[in-house]
């Protein structure tokens, strides 16, 4: 239960080191794992003792935000940008597919006829380069 409650928690020592309260080897946090389970033996709970810290110090003794209000949209709001921005992205690609498929030809060229074989456009298209070379 111990280990719950040092999970759930930060350390609030002088340092202002940031840790979990589990991660955290310095003097003020082993003295609140002693607070703790001084209160854990009392009878109160994890939930218990994690509502009197937030009470105590507000919520950022938290090790994660809650899960409602404000915080339920620092929550979701990662997991959406990646989600739209995958989709715009997979958009733009296959467009940009579409487009190369499409074979758009470049401007005063001639479209190729789609029922001319593949070689004869190629051989035509090499005919038509080389002629403007020889001028």
């Amino acid at each position: 239960m111990l280990a719950d409650l040092e999970n759930a928690l930060m350390c609030k020592c002088k340092d202002k080191c940031g840790k979990v309260l589990i991660n955290c080897t310095c003097d003020t946090s082993n003295k609140t794992r002693a607070d703790f389970q001084k209160l854990l033996d009392s009878g109160l709970t994890v939930q218990q003792i994690v509502q009197q810290q937030v009470a105590l110090h507000g919520e950022t003794i938290l090790s994660a935000p809650t899960k409602i209000g404000f915080n339920l949209t620092a929550w979701v709001t990662p997991f959406a940008a990646i989600l739209v921005g995958g989709y715009g992205v997979r958009r733009i690609l296959n467009a940009w597919i579409r487009g190369k498929k499409a074979g758009t030809p470049a401007s005063g060229e001639k479209s190729p006829d789609p029922q001319e074989p593949i070689s004869s456009n190629y051989s035509r298209r090499l005919q038509e380069e080389l002629d403007k070379l020889e001028i």
